[in-house]
């Protein structure tokens, strides 16, 4: 028998009551785990790592808010907030329980590749009107008149350094170093896991290579004249490490060949810097890392010779740097997409990074509240070793700000270079610091709404002009030269 309007509204409302019930039920239990003082954590066995201590309750951090929120590290903040959260009951089993959960919908988040065909590879030029595009007219690229001071640079904090030099290292992992890797890889997600290593994949993509080619080349003609124009396509894992056989049974594209056609419809005036083979010559050495999908700080050094190359000036041996940090029990993005899988926990990576002999003092700005953004004193390479395993590689660079600085004081010929970045350049950067008084660097993925806020053009021309920079340097991870966020800017 179909129910009455009135019996469906009752029913209806009760379903509501019981929906609110249990909601507002589970809401006190969450805070009544959280009351249980003597259950919280003080160490995470999962990221090996001391966990947030209760902050030291002060009259003056009542007053300033530091006692709730300390913002003097902007990456990792302190205060009673993040003590709450961090040390949370049943934290590792909820991180656990999340990750198993994530890993049943996929990947929301910019994808490591771009697309899951690849369309085949031309050869030879475009034709210049190919190239030119639609609108063949240069536009005119607004610039901004108000320079901002130069901010402060000020290292604080004592960390404990390895100050003998080193040299390159090799890895001893089987399967992952020895030249080129074979065998069946089983893909998870976006990646694919092959001997306990994660390699991340790369389609090549016609349209977005033709676009990428077109903004270079537009924004080489915009910087004519003011600075030079360097493009690096920094390859990633599977384009290097994997045997050609490994790779045809995934379907990836050939890095270098790819690289060499995008380089190939530049403009003259660019000045292009080839790594593919340079590195894959170098493969039977720690170059990438297992767990993650970035290069290690001795793949970028090896992309920094070649770019040294071009630029046609020497470059700098490893054993020049006085300072190197390392790091035990890196699990990156790799590990966390396999659904963490065992055999990267049983072999998790290293980070080493080099430190500028000539300053590691920076300044960045970070985003606050998604409303504004503050402006910090930080280390070009700074001490993570209290930092969750999985963001050991944040050490290079203060991470990913929309836009940093650095200068160098030990150089006084008003030198300069921009580096317009994803995360993969980060570890190349501190290889720059030694070669320039000013050393700039912004990622592409966040600079325009920091340009919004800011009130400045989000353009690389506007950012030339204003600041005076000599040397202007495309450097990415070759799968995102479709980004939108990237072409946006080259102007």
């Amino acid at each position: 028998m179909k129910p009455t309007k009135q019996e469906y509204q009752e029913s209806r409302f009760l379903t509501i009551q019981i929906k609110q019930l249990l909601f507002f039920g589970l809401l006190a239990i969450g805070c009544l785990i959280g009351l249980l003082w003597f259950f919280r954590p003080t160490d995470s066995q999962l990221e090996k790592r001391n966990l947030t201590e209760f902050p030291k309750l002060t009259l003056e951090g009542l007053m300033d808010g530091t006692f709730f929120n300390d913002e003097s590290d902007p990456l990792h903040p302190r205060g009673l907030s993040t003590w709450y959260a961090d040390t949370y009951p049943f934290r590792e089993q909820l991180i656990d329980l999340n990750t198993k959960l994530q890993s049943h919908y996929g990947d929301r988040s910019e994808r490591l590749v771009n697309g899951g065909t690849a369309d085949e590879i031309p050869t030879g030029t475009l034709a210049p009107e190919a190239l030119a595009g639609k609108d063949t007219t240069e536009p005119t690229v607004p610039t901004d008149s108000a320079k901002p001071n130069r901010p402060t640079e000020t290292e604080s904090g004592n960390t404990p350094v390895t100050t003998e030099p080193t040299t390159p290292e090799t890895t001893e992992y089987s399967g992952h170093g020895a030249a080129d890797v074979d065998g069946d890889a089983t893909q998870v997600d976006d990646i694919y896991l092959l001997n306990g290593a994660g390699y991340g994949v790369y389609y090549f993509n016609q349209s977005d290579s033709e676009d990428y080619c077109r903004k270079t080349n537009q924004l080489a003609k915009n910087l004519e004249g003011k600075a030079q124009l360097y493009c690096m396509l920094c390859p990633i894992s599977a384009g290097v490490m994997l045997s050609e056989e490994t790779r045809n049974k995934i379907g990836c594209s050939d890095e270098a060949k790819a690289a060499e056609w995008i380089y190939q419809n530049m403009d003259a005036s660019v000045k292009t810097v080839s790594m593919v083979n340079t590195l894959k010559a170098h493969n039977d050495e720690y170059i990438f890392f297992r767990t993650d999908h970035h290069w290690t700080a001795l793949g970028a050094y090896y992309a920094y010779r070649e770019w040294c190359k071009v630029k046609g000036i020497t470059p700098h041996e490893l054993d020049f740097f006085e300072k190197t940090y390392t790091f035990e029990g890196f699990l990156g993005t790799f590990y966390s997409k396999s659904g963490k899988d065992p055999s990267m926990a049983k072999n998790p990576d290293t980070v080493i990074a080099y430190v500028p002999n000539g300053t590691n003092s920076m300044t960045f700005y970070t985003e606050y509240n998604s409303d504004h953004y503050n402006e910090y004193s930080w280390r070009i390479v700074n001490d993570v070793s209290s930092y969750p395993r999985s963001e050991l590689y944040g050490t290079f660079a203060g991470g990913d700000p929309p836009y940093a600085h650095a200068h160098n004081e030990e150089i006084t010929d008003g030198s300069s270079v921009l580096v317009i970045k994803d995360s993969y350049a980060n570890a190349f950067i501190p290889f720059l610091i030694d070669h320039y008084e000013h050393v700039y660097w912004v990622d592409f993925r966040y600079y325009a709404k920091w340009c919004n806020q800011m009130g400045y053009t989000p353009t690389i021309s506007a950012l030339v002009e204003r600041e005076g920079i000599q040397d202007v340097i495309l450097c990415q991870n070759i799968c995102f030269i479709g980004s939108s966020k990237l072409q946006d800017i080259m102007k």
